[in-house]
């Protein structure tokens, strides 16, 4: 623990002057806008960008955590995330986004992708109602814990957790009135095959494997009250369709901010996979439902703290045995510590658990994890 502490030190203060509080999100994986945040090579190089046609990121989440339950008992470092960033705007139109993840072994997948490949899209603006977008992306789902920058998360959702959320596909986008865009996207319903996706299951593959997304995102009453709300329909294989009802609101003020978020889906081939993982095979006929809530203050300038929570549900509704078998409960609470409200990191120090109870019927034993974590987040702008 020593050394531990003596590195953390280190690390700190050496990143001293560096963090932000999060924004609205966008359905982007930012979490908010960083137009005003300042690249390293600007501060320190003292190099002054002449163009918003190529900027660079680089966003990184690590942490020690001590954990106390069971065979996980005990305590490490942990690099959560990295994942490096370019975009750009070349004119009133043109703008492009990349975004590839570092700390995991890529594999290619058979849209010819990388998994490790987040964003490859290309964006064009119509005009001041309308938007062109296409390559691979992420799906304009709703609700907000959802739309956060993965790197601002301590603990996703069991039910986001399970998302597969970057696609290839294209979108038109269509703000009818100031601070309301809706969206519509058509992409490829799975990244991969039947038989990698659903290994083992004996699926009869659609002709047009794909999915559409219907998003509403609003802002209203001068950004106090925002909406994130998306139904999804996807259509992999006979029989096999997979329905999302996303929907989050958001209480925005000055120095409180509050969301509550409903998830739910109905799987007739178990797309997230947590039922399949705790029965055995691919499970049929799947529903899952969520409600997460969180909420944020800011005491003052430098400080936020918040406190999350979450309940949620799954089964197999044609199944006697495993028919809401399944509650799952999440807390969590954090303090973190921003040093330079002009950048985008921040030091968080935070108390995860979770508790999972069975339906005696199902014979799975009941469980609960905990663990204190220490994090070093941080949105770099590098040039």
């Amino acid at each position: 623990m020593t050394c531990g502490h003596h590195f953390l030190t280190m690390v700190f203060v050496f990143l001293y002057g560096t963090g932000t509080v999060c924004a609205q999100g966008n359905n982007s994986h930012l979490g908010g806008d960083d137009s005003g945040v300042t690249s390293l090579s600007e501060r320190l190089l003292k190099v002054e960008k002449h163009s918003d046609a190529f900027n660079v990121f680089l966003n990184m989440h690590a942490s020690y955590q001590e954990r106390f339950n069971g065979d996980e008992e005990g305590g490490s470092f942990k690099g959560r995330q990295l994942r490096l960033e370019m975009k750009g705007t070349f004119d009133d139109h043109w703008s492009y986004r990349l975004r590839y993840r570092l700390n995991r072994p890529g594999e290619q997948q058979d849209d010819n992708f990388s998994n490790n490949i987040d964003f490859m899209q290309v964006n064009y603006k119509v005009n001041d109602h309308w938007r062109l977008t296409a390559g691979k992306k992420e799906l304009s789902l709703g609700g907000f814990e959802f739309d956060y920058n993965p790197i601002q998360v301590i603990e996703y959702s069991d039910f986001v957790n399970g998302l597969a959320e970057f696609h290839v596909g294209a979108q038109v986008a269509f703000t009818p009135v100031k601070g309301h865009d809706l969206q519509l996207e058509v992409f490829n319903a799975n990244n991969n095959s039947l038989g990698k996706a659903y290994p083992g299951a004996d699926l009869k593959g659609s002709k047009h494997p794909l999915g559409t997304t219907f998003n509403w995102t609003g802002d209203m009453l001068g950004g106090k009250l925002q909406t994130l709300w998306a139904y999804t329909y996807m259509h992999e294989a006979s029989r096999t369709d997979t329905h999302y009802l996303m929907l989050g609101q958001k209480l925005n003020l000055k120095r409180w901010q509050w969301f509550v978020d409903y998830y739910a889906a109905w799987e007739n081939a178990d797309r997230h996979g947590l039922v399949s993982s705790e029965t055995g095979g691919v499970a049929r006929n799947v529903n899952y439902n969520s409600v997460i809530s969180e909420l944020h203050y800011q005491p003052a300038s430098h400080w936020n703290c918040f406190v999350k929570g979450g309940v949620e549900t799954a089964s197999m509704r044609n199944d006697a045995t495993f028919k809401n078998y399944r509650t799952s409960y999440t807390y969590q609470a954090a303090v973190q510590w921003i040093p330079d409200l002009s950048q985008d990191a921040k030091i968080s120090l935070a108390y995860v658990g979770k508790k999972v109870d069975y339906k005696e019927a199902c014979g799975l034993k009941d469980y609960n994890t905990d663990r204190i974590e220490l994090s070093l987040i941080y949105r770099i702008k590098l040039y």
